[in-house]
C-alpha cells in the first residue's frame, strides 16, 4: 500500500493523474492498439442507506454499468474506479462500502444480476449475450465538492511505459515467478488506457438524493 500511495503521489506532483491534467501524461493512440471494452453506464446517483448498528442512514454514491467483450478474444475484466472530488478527495469504488449498500442497489433497481467489484472481476466471454451488469460505489464525498471525476480502469489492454516526474526514483517490491520478492529501483511507471468521466454534482448537499450528477466531458486517458 506504501508503494501505492507514493507512485500515486509522484504522478500527481507530475500531472498524471490529476483530474484536468491528465493530458500531461502520454495520450491513447488514435486507433486501438490492443483490445478494449465496451462499456454504457448511468450517470452516478446518491443513495440513503440504513446500515446495521448505526442509528442515522447514511448517504453512499453509485454508478451502474454494462460491459461488453466485442473483440476478438475472450479477456479478464478488472474493473478498477477511482473518484475524484474537485475538492481534493481520493475515494477508490469499494472501500469502506458495507455489503448492505450493494443489496440496497440492487434492490432499488430490482437487478438480480446486478455485480459488485468482486463478484464482477473475472473472465468476459464475448458477445452481448455475456454482457454482465456491475456497479461501483462510493462513501459519500465532501459537500462542497462541485465536480468530480471518475477514473474507469480496466477496460483496455494499451499501456505505457512513462517516466517518473522530475527524474524520481522509487523503490519497488516485485514477486518473481517463483514467488520469490525483490527490491528493485524503478524510474519508470507503467499507465493504462482509462476511460475519464467528469461530472457536475448538485451544489447543495441536501439536494443530491433527488438528482443525478450531470456528465460535462468524457475521454480516454492514460493513467
Amino acid at each position: 500500500m506504501k508503494r501505492i500511495v507514493a507512485v500515486a503521489l509522484l504522478f500527481a506532483a507530475g500531472g498524471l493523474l490529476l483530474p484536468g491534467r491528465a493530458r500531461t501524461a502520454p495520450k491513447p493512440a488514435e486507433v486501438p492498439t490492443s483490445w478494449q471494452l465496451d462499456i454504457d453506464y448511468d450517470p452516478p446517483k446518491a443513495i440513503l442507506v440504513s446500515l446495521p448498528g448505526k442509528s442515522k442512514p447514511q448517504v453512499f454514491w453509485y454508478m451502474r454499468y454494462t460491459v461488453t467483450n466485442n473483440s476478438n478474444d475472450e479477456h479478464v475484466f478488472v474493473p478498477n474506479c477511482v473518484l475524484y472530488t474537485n475538492t481534493g478527495e481520493i475515494i477508490p469504488a469499494g472501500r469502506n462500502v458495507p455489503t448492505t449498500v450493494f443489496d440496497a442497489v440492487k434492490k432499488l433497481h430490482n437487478a438480480p444480476l446486478l455485480k459488485d467489484v468482486t463478484s464482477i472481476t473475472g473472465s468476459l466471454l464475448r458477445g452481448e449475450d455475456n454482457a454482465k451488469d456491475g456497479v461501483a460505489i462510493w462513501p459519500d464525498f465532501d459537500p462542497a465538492a462541485g465536480e468530480i471525476d471518475i477514473f474507469f480502469g480496466g477496460l483496455s489492454g494499451e499501456t505505457a511505459e512513462v517516466e517518473l516526474p522530475g527524474g524520481k526514483t522509487i523503490e519497488v517490491t516485485e514477486t518473481d515467478g517463483f514467488g520469490n520478492q525483490r527490491t528493485v529501483q524503478k524510474t519508470k511507471m507503467l499507465v493504462s488506457k482509462t476511460l475519464h468521466l467528469h461530472f457536475a454534482v448538485p451544489g447543495e448537499a441536501a439536494s443530491r438524493l433527488n438528482t443525478v450528477a450531470k456528465l460535462l466531458d468524457k475521454e480516454w486517458v492514460m493513467r
